[in-house]
């Protein structure tokens, strides 16, 4: 097994609110070969952590992750070779967890301010074979929420936030060979992104939310034809439902929820 780890932390900062100190808990468990994984955490009381933790979803379809608090029975798990990880929070109480199960992932997260959230499960042990997936991850501005279930053998995803209260529920188990989520929020604030992705099709959703509060965009693609869906808005309250299948009808369809 060959690896390189970097670690820096520093316990202590300050926001608006005041100070925080608290200890930086990183738990991590790899099994594997040529894993590299880059950990910088600077402020009070951020986790990279384990992936135990609960996930609710309230009647506004606001979404709150409540995570287990990291230990040695809690921890974060890379179980492959070929991963690359590197993760960097700059703030306060930022809490990220990840469980990568293949070969040949690359996952890069950037955090820079206090109360964000990040959950994400890449081949969750239901894929076997060679994984292509890349998943990055920059969020600029407080109490963003990112959960991401995805299981494709061969993926690209990307999140780029700037604003507050933003969330975004991705759930894709796509065996399409090519599929991709491009996701941009831009100076908005409280928006519900819902994207689902399922199937044999190689599935391609790409959303940009620019300027505006309070947009609900829920995408649901299904079947085994190849699907593309590109999603603009620029304006508040918008409330956008997408579903495409080449079979009779959408399984479990869901509706964005106004907000």
């Amino acid at each position: 097994m060959a690896a390189i780890v970097s670690a820096i932390f520093w316990g202590s900062g300050a926001h608006a609110a005041g100070s925080s100190t608290g200890p930086n808990n990183v738990y991590i468990e790899q099994v594997g070969s040529s894993n590299t994984i880059t950990i910088e955490q600077v402020g009070g009381t951020n986790n990279v952590g384990g992936t135990a933790g609960s996930v609710s979803v309230d009647a506004t379809g606001v979404t709150t992750l409540t995570p287990t608090a990291p230990s040695s029975s809690n921890y974060a798990t890379i179980n492959g070779s070929s991963n690359t990880v590197s993760i960097q929070q700059n703030g306060n109480n930022n809490s990220s967890q990840y469980n990568i199960v293949g070969s040949k992932n690359t996952y890069t997260e950037t955090i820079n301010g206090y109360n964000n959230q990040v959950k994400l499960t890449v081949n969750n042990g239901t894929v076997t074979g060679t994984s292509n997936s890349t998943m990055t991850n920059t969020i600029t501005g407080d109490s963003n929420v990112i959960i991401q279930n995805i299981t494709s053998s061969r993926f690209t995803s990307t999140n780029t936030i700037t604003g507050d209260s933003n969330q975004v529920t991705t759930d894709s188990t796509t065996s399409g060979t090519l599929s991709s989520i491009s996701n941009t929020i831009t100076s908005s604030n409280n928006n519900v992104i819902n994207i689902q992705q399922a199937d044999t099709g190689t599935h391609t959703v790409v959303l940009n939310t620019t300027g505006g509060d309070y947009n609900s965009i829920t995408t649901q693609q299904q079947g085994s034809n190849n699907s593309t869906i590109n999603v603009s808005t620029n304006g508040a309250h918008n409330t956008i439902t997408v579903r495409s299948t080449n079979g009779s009808s959408i399984t479990n369809p869901m509706t964005a929820i106004v907000r």
